[in-house]
């Protein structure tokens, strides 16, 4: 490397080798004020100097066959060997322009696609213009039929206003009629009270007296149970029918056979053999009595009970003459119909049935 001046400017002159090729590269520079005054012969000298060698690298380039790529003018001009790097930057610049035509393809092709948009973009708008100006139409018409309907429902409400201030009117005129009425029928509910409280006593007391009638009436004890109506299972078809329980003939001058054919007498010894007395009403039952045969048999009355309705009043467990079953006046018993029962297989015989007691009660006159 060799500083140099020239009339042009200082230069700093290099040499390179490099691929069997020399390149003298000059290159200017500039140097203080107080360099150059300092050093003016030295720089003149270095001019000298670089001509010289110079002229001396050409002469040693021919020798060893090396041949310099040079200028026109050696002195003004640089001896270059970038040439491949010309190239390459050349190449680079070309594939940057080929990038620069690609990229320009692709803008075209996106600026299609932007008018594309765009085109569609402004469909879109139309649509939404023609679809708001379809609402506005459709919501001007609603909005007139709205305000129809209102004025019609306006002149409804004030007719009916107008019929119910008639309304008010006649039931105020009601009203004034009801109190009226009201006040009439509080006076002749008052004056109705007093005399159906005089009633009322006086029924009260007539039925007090009636009751009190019945009570004495009631109170007598007798015997209920003659001559009614009677029945039974198995009966005999002689002449021992139920009816002679009822019949009150129950003693004799004999006692024979023959002298007491007032008896019932059932046909055989079947189970479940049964006499009953219909009373003909609710009677309070005071005592039952059983008139057993006098001559024969009395053990077949073992095992009967007696009932008044569905009550149980007592059963037969010995052979007698007569049983006596009493009720208790604690708890009384009330009933329409008296049976004799015999669950068991023998014959069923009796001379009487009694049956003594009060009434007849209605159901709401027990006591």
């Amino acid at each position: 490397a060799v500083v140099s001046t020239q009339s042009t400017g200082t230069y700093l002159s290099i040499l390179k080798f490099c691929d069997n090729k020399v390149t003298i590269s000059r290159v200017p520079i500039s140097l203080s004020r107080s360099t150059s005054s300092v050093y003016p012969q030295s720089l003149d000298m270095l001019s000298t100097s670089h001509n010289l060698l110079i002229s001396v690298v050409l002469v040693l380039l021919t020798v060893i066959g090396c041949e310099p790529t040079t200028d026109a003018d050696l002195s003004n001009t640089t001896i270059s060997l970038y040439s491949s790097e010309c190239a390459a930057l050349r190449d680079e610049a070309r594939e940057i322009r080929r990038e620069g035509y690609l990229a320009g393809d692709k803008a075209e092709l996106v600026r299609e696609e932007a008018y594309k948009m765009m085109e569609e973009a402004y469909k879109m708008k139309v649509g939404v213009l023609e679809t708001r100006i379809e609402l506005e139409t459709s919501m001007v018409e609603t909005l007139a039929l709205m305000r129809g309907q209102a004025t019609a429902t306006s002149l409804y409400i004030q007719e009916i206003r107008s019929t119910l201030g008639e309304l008010d009117v006649k039931i105020s005129q009601l009203e004034d009629k009801i109190d009226t009425k009201i006040t009439e029928l509080e006076d002749k509910v008052d004056t109705g009270s007093e005399n159906l409280t005089r009633e009322i006593a006086q029924v009260r007391q007539t039925a007090s007296i009636i009751k009190n009638r019945q009570r004495t009436w009631l109170s007598e004890v007798r015997l209920i149970s003659l001559y009614k109506v009677t029945g039974g299972i198995n009966e005999h078809s002689a002449s021992h029918y139920s009816d002679l329980i009822v019949d009150g003939q129950f003693t004799h001058d004999r006692h024979t056979e023959s002298s007491m054919r007032t008896y019932s007498h059932t046909a055989n010894d079947a189970r479940d053999n049964k006499l009953w007395i219909e009373l003909g009403g609710v009677f309070k039952i005071h005592k039952i009595q059983i008139l057993n045969l006098r001559h024969c048999c009395q053990e077949r009355l073992i095992g009967a009970h007696i009932y008044a309705d569905d009550r149980l009043l007592g059963s037969v467990v010995e052979a007698k003459g007569a049983y006596e079953f009493f009720t208790n006046e604690d708890d009384p018993t009330y009933a329409s119909r008296i049976t004799l029962h015999q669950p068991l297989a023998k014959y069923t015989h009796i001379l009487e049935l009694q049956v003594w007691g009060s009434g007849p009660y209605s159901t709401d006159d027990m006591f």
